[in-house]
């Protein structure tokens, strides 16, 4: 694993290593880096120095591996794996996470909209780093916007709706169904019993 693996919460982890070992390192990067973005945007107090410093990221990962800044432990492994579709999955977590920034009152539609370009890059890019065509959508927005809310609880909308989607049993979306039941905040038991049975 890259060296702030263990920023993940145990949980996090226990759905990395139920993913297949050859896609488990850049399933962690992509969390880590979902985890990076969401940093930056919970200490962000001016919403131009958020959108500067996203900006950043946006331009370090347009550069060619050889070129992109030095001592950044995740663009270091992210050029490592040379890996093109988690590139395109790390730029859909920037996108998304930038959404969050430009309303001081997060409504419904931005939500939405950051649910579904969120829950598009993690889960549809675990997808693509499988090499499958499999249809995650509902279960992708359902856990971003779950998650959000779990760390932003004070900043939902009081109209916000939360749906609950059946998860798919597939042994290979095990990873994605888990963080699922995590933003579901189930118990730790419940959350195991889910990797060893798919229910």
């Amino acid at each position: 694993m890259t060296a702030s693996f263990d920023q993940l919460s145990p949980p996090q982890r226990l759905a990395i290593v139920y993913a297949p070992a050859k896609v488990r390192d850049a399933f962690a990067l992509l969390l880590q880096f979902d985890e990076r973005l969401s940093d930056i945007v919970s200490r962000i107090t001016e919403p131009m120095i958020g959108q500067l410093k996203l900006a950043w990221w946006r331009d370090a990962l347009n550069a060619a591996p050889g070129q992109r800044p030095k001592g950044e432990p995740l663009l270091s492994a992210l050029s490592e794996m040379d890996r093109p579709e988690l590139t395109t999955a790390a730029h859909g977590l920037v996108n998304a996470w930038e959404m969050l920034l430009m309303e001081e009152q997060w409504s419904d539609a931005l939500l939405d909209s950051f649910a579904s370009a969120r829950g598009e890059a993690v889960f549809s890019g675990f997808v693509g780093l499988l090499a499958k065509d499999m249809p995650v959508g509902p279960m992708a927005q359902e856990w971003a916007k779950r998650d959000l809310a779990a760390r932003y609880p004070k900043a939902m909308p009081a109209t916000l709706l939360l749906h609950t989607e059946t998860l798919p049993s597939q042994r290979s979306l095990r990873p994605l169904t888990l963080l699922v039941m995590l933003s579901r905040d189930v118990s730790g038991p419940r959350l195991i019993w889910h990797g060893l049975t798919g229910r």
